[in-house]
């Protein structure tokens, strides 16, 4: 059986979203969430190996790579620094600057690894990595101040099942650099789920979504000679330094949802042939 490795993802990243809010997850609440994912994606008989292990084995492989790498260029640039204190310490100007200049060599090959950990492949923006890494302690609390946006297409589903995934990742694409037009973090959360986080801004980040979207709804996307438009639904939540993260995404989801009822009442579908979806 062929399956579809964006499908997967697209499932597994479904799962971990829902899985956020649970303290226990155990395999088989796992296996029973996936399964029902996959349904809806259209995969009715998930093979136990071949394909999956094949999937999962190559992602292995690419981590251990990327560990490696890491651990080498951290090696690297640990001795560089020794050699460079010593050139400083001989006053030997020439050894100096070689050193200066491996570092920086250095550097440029940590920002690449580092933007292969914090980046999402697809739309570029950032990943549950790096919003890990630079804004939750490890009690999963926010490190700073900030108002959180969570982002969720409306239709979605409907283009996807309309146009093919490869249509749906390239909507995906088009609305991540739209909302980086917002001049803020953007990570991607989940499926077609966005975080944005606001840390300080002369305009309110509801002013700031709100022009978003309204931009957004005036713009004709085009695939294989359908013309549609694509829209979001938003909530936000106003967060202080400490605050638990999944509190904040809850009140944020909560409000998401509440918007998402009121805008509906404004848009269509984008094919209003089809039934009307998420």
């Amino acid at each position: 059986m062929s399956i579809d490795e964006k499908k997967l993802q697209e499932i597994t990243l479904e799962c971990k979203r829902a899985l956020d809010r649970l303290d226990v997850v155990t395999p088989s609440v796992f296996a029973s969430l996936f399964k029902q994912y996959a349904q809806e994606y259209g995969i009715e008989d998930l093979p136990e190996n071949g394909a999956c292990s094949e999937i999962v084995e190559t992602q292995m492989a690419s981590l251990v790579q990327l560990s490696q790498e890491s651990g080498e260029k951290i090696e690297h640039l640990d001795a560089t620094s020794k050699k460079a204190l010593d050139a400083m310490v001989r006053g030997d100007e020439a050894s100096l600057r070689e050193s200066i200049d491996e570092t920086e060599a250095l550097r440029r090959e940590i920002d690449r690894l580092k933007e292969s950990v914090y980046t999402d492949p697809l739309t570029k923006a950032y990943n549950r990595q790096w919003l890990d890494a630079h804004s939750l302690d490890e009690e999963g609390r926010l490190t700073h101040p900030c108002h959180l946006a969570i982002v969720d297409l409306n239709y979605f589903k409907q283009i996807n099942d309309t146009l093919g995934h490869i249509a749906g990742d390239k909507v995906l694409v088009y609305i991540a650099n739209h909302l980086k037009t917002c001049g803020v973090p953007l990570v991607r959360y989940g499926g077609d789920e966005f975080l944005l986080l606001f840390e300080g801004s002369s305009e309110t980040p509801e002013h700031i979504m709100q022009r978003c979207r309204k931009t957004l709804l005036k713009k004709k996307l085009k695939y294989h000679g359908l013309t549609f438009t694509s829209s979001f639904s938003y909530g936000i939540a106003e967060c202080q330094e400490g605050t638990p993260f999944a509190d904040a995404l809850e009140e944020a989801d909560t409000s998401m949802y509440e918007d998402k009822k009121r805008i509906k009442r404004d848009i269509s579908p984008p094919f209003t042939s089809q039934p009307s979806q998420k």
